[in-house]
């Protein structure tokens, strides 16, 4: 008897303290504030959130955000009181406060979708390891005679990286959802292939100079996101290794642009999130307050 599909919702923080995070959650509600008991909480001396601000309840097949604060919640820079969510909606707790992207994904069947663990950056699912009991290759014509193997099994593919370089698919226009998150932007599309570049004329621009102008495409075929290199240098890679012409994207792979980055996560239903560069953004914070000597003790916010 098949099963009724599980719903996880994932939270991508854009803006704020827990920016470059992702939080699944498939147990609701979901509270968000700056007390201990929260799912999503913030640190206690923001003490522009509310101790309790928001939460997520789910109602069936959708997901509802209730506000519960003082200084309000903001879904697509609109306050409310309660709203039922849309994937791509970018909730703000307290106007020009911290900032998340919802997103949901769906899990059909016995083997669950990759786990996310709350407040931690996605990252690649490990190999499901091989058991005597559960072997990975066809059963002999007779189980009762010996089997020889003559040469060794070929390795497991990579995870995240399910296509090499000799893959050629002709790109088409599909149907298909993507969702880009950049920093602060995030940008869904309901059509692929989508361009990102540079240059102007891209459906993602990206002002980066160690880009080109058309640099990757976008595209969906036979249930499968790939990545297309436009460069004709093998600047784009998959978990390190560059994609040649194009590869699949398995869920959480490492998309980078260039060698330096934009660096992207790919979380599987077409959701893009940009990986942040947290040591970095840690030691220029480091940096400043070494050459601020006298900052030790700011005035704290009434």
């Amino acid at each position: 008897m098949p099963q009724m599909p599980a719903i996880t919702i994932q939270l991508v923080h854009i803006q704020g303290p827990l920016k470059g995070q992702v939080q699944d959650f498939s147990q609701f509600p979901v509270h968000i504030g700056r007390h201990s008991s929260c799912q999503v909480r913030f640190d206690k001396d923001l003490t522009t959130l509310s101790r309790r601000h928001a939460r997520i309840d789910r109602q069936g097949n959708r997901f509802r955000i209730v506000d519960a604060s003082t200084n309000g919640t903001y879904v697509n820079g609109k306050r409310i009181a309660n709203v039922y969510l849309r994937d791509g909606d970018v909730i703000t707790f307290t106007e020009n406060g911290p900032k998340a992207s919802f997103l949901t994904k769906i899990e059909v069947g016995d083997v669950p979708a990759p786990h996310v663990r709350s407040g931690q950056p996605a990252q690649p699912m490990p190999p499901s390891p091989v058991s005597a009991s559960h072997p990975q290759m066809p059963a002999p014509a007779s189980a009762a005679a010996p089997v020889v193997v003559s040469s060794p099994a070929p390795p497991a593919p990579e995870p995240g990286l399910t296509a090499g370089p000799g893959l050629e698919i002709s790109v088409i226009s599909a149907n298909a959802p993507l969702v880009i998150q950049f920093g602060p932007t995030l940008q869904s599309y309901n059509l692929l292939p989508v361009t990102i570049g540079t240059d102007p004329t891209c459906d993602f621009v990206i002002d980066d100079n160690a880009l080109a102008g058309r640099h990757i495409q976008i595209f969906f075929s036979e249930k499968q996101y790939y990545a297309k290199d436009l460069t004709e240098s093998g600047m784009v890679s998959i978990n390190g290794r560059p994609v040649g012409t194009q590869s699949v994207m398995a869920q959480g792979a490492e998309l980078s642009l260039t060698h330096q980055g934009p660096r992207f996560r790919f979380l599987g239903g077409g959701r893009l999130a940009q990986i942040q560069d947290v040591v970095s953004e840690s030691l220029e914070k480091t940096d400043a307050e070494a050459s601020h000597p006298g900052s030790e003790n700011p005035s704290s916010v009434p």
